[in-house]
């Protein structure tokens, strides 16, 4: 995936940055205003809040890419700039393989991060982050993605959320993610280590 801070929006409406200013980072024009929020066509956006994005295909029908919003920040030049953390989509790593194994549901969380601008955002998404040995809420019910392991990019390998060689701040991340479906589910999910195992290699 690439960054998409090249691309330029052509929508009337700006996102406009909501709240006031939590901190201040850089200097001259790179200096950027830093919120907890922001609003966008009467819509408004929260740090933590998972979220389609508008995918640049130029004619292609290509599905939005899904993030989890980590930043936000006004730029001198007004641009409101979203700092985002990716999820896959099995179709985005098992290039040309059958997809019919997977769940049309299951998206693969990652911690590769980018900026792009607020104006690419379509809506908000639900996502369940799931252990494995959890059961996947029904669909009718529970409706929004499912997430059970994180994809590497750079290894190109997936691993379940239980998995104990997280860094420290991965494993917490991960684990507030899965307590957060815990409660909205209202069940019990098992965080503890697995000893199975629970790294696979993508081909």
């Amino acid at each position: 995936m690439t960054t998409m801070l090249s691309n330029q929006k052509n929508s009337i409406k700006n996102a406009k940055p909501i709240g006031v200013v939590l901190r201040i980072s850089g200097d001259g024009e790179n200096m950027k205003s830093h919120y907890n929020a922001l609003d966008f066509c009467g819509h408004t956006y929260k740090i933590k809040d998972t979220v389609l994005l508008a995918h640049d295909s130029h004619g292609q029908m290509n599905k939005p890419w899904v993030v989890i919003i980590k930043d936000i920040s006004g730029m001198k030049n007004g641009n409101i700039i979203i700092y985002v953390q990716w999820f896959y989509r099995p179709s985005e790593i098992f290039m040309g393989k059958n997809m019919e194994s997977f769940d049309t549901r299951e998206l693969f969380y990652s911690f590769h991060k980018d900026e792009v601008h607020a104006e690419t955002i379509m809506h908000k998404c639900i996502i369940h982050f799931i252990t494995e040995k959890s059961q996947i809420p029904l669909r009718k019910k529970y409706p929004g993605f499912i997430v059970q392991k994180v994809y590497n990019p750079n290894t190109k390998r997936l691993i379940k959320l239980t998995n104990k060689d997280f860094l420290p701040d991965m494993k917490s991340e991960i684990e507030e993610l899965v307590l957060k479906t815990t409660s909205h589910l209202g069940i019990i999910l098992a965080i503890k280590s697995e000893d199975e195992v629970d790294e696979m290699e993508v081909d």
